[in-house]
């Protein structure tokens, strides 16, 4: 009888997994994690990174959107490594750019900067948009900025490169001002400025812009105010230089 009983229930416990054996689990597979509105745009990037933090369009800021409509991919100008690397490559953006040098024409003296240069040594983000607008033009640079630390004067500060007050570096044309500058008078003769003679003895700074504009007559400089110790009177004061009463120095 125990005998019958073993057999038996060894027989119920076998059918019994043979039962739950041909019961079909069905698993959910998980859904993609997209969170933009860009799902069937072909960027694999965004199936989980949101396209709307970089689809913003502002002047001067490099557009995501422009660039994807003309069927650029992430990688063409990402260098992309496992999740954990997304730097610009450096040479995308001369591939399809002309980003050569450029000239620099609204100061006084026409300014040449050489992009290619430049990005040979450095990444893209390291300049744009924290230093300059991605728009020749949009950021306004002053000398004053770049003294202070700003713009170009971040890296050419003397330290890491040449500084801003080396004005031939950037302004080849320097050379026209070894002439003398004439200056016309209505009750005098022309003053003459030798211009050169003055950088001989001081760096450019020294004059521009805390006693001058860097445009020749921007500063309304008036014979009133050389009495008074402005303009050339901050040097021509009798001590430092021949004083600004003696006309003939200068009115020849």
């Amino acid at each position: 009888m125990i005998r019958i009983i073993s057999v038996l229930s060894i027989i119920l416990a076998l059918s019994a997994c043979k039962f739950k054996g041909n019961v079909e689990t069905k698993i959910e597979e998980p859904q993609s994690p997209v969170i933009s509105s860009l799902k069937d745009s072909g960027l694999p990037c965004f199936k989980c990174h949101s396209f709307d933090r970089f689809s913003q369009e502002k002047a001067g800021l490099f557009s995501h959107e422009k660039h994807k409509k003309l069927g650029i991919h992430c990688n063409t100008c990402h260098i992309i490594k496992e999740h954990k690397e997304s730097n610009v490559n450096k040479d995308a953006c001369n591939s399809c750019h002309n980003l050569t040098t450029f000239s620099y024409s609204s100061a006084g003296m026409p300014a040449s900067f050489s992009h290619q240069g430049h990005s040979k040594k450095f990444g893209c983000n390291e300049c744009h948009p924290k230093l300059f607008l991605m728009k020749k033009g949009s950021t306004k640079l002053t000398m004053d900025e770049m003294y202070k630390g700003s713009s170009c004067g971040t890296c050419h500060n003397g330290k890491k490169a040449f500084a801003s007050t080396d004005c031939a570096k950037c302004h080849s044309k320097m050379t026209s001002f070894k002439k003398e500058i004439k200056y016309p008078s209505k009750t005098m003769s022309a003053v003459s400025f030798g211009h050169e003679l003055h950088t001989a003895m001081f760096k450019c700074d020294d004059c521009h812009t805390k006693l001058f504009k860097y445009k020749k007559g921007g500063s309304g400089m008036k014979m009133d105010d050389l009495y008074q110790g402005k303009f050339c009177a901050a040097c021509h004061n009798g001590q430092s230089a021949f004083s600004t009463t003696d006309c003939q120095r200068c009115h020849k």
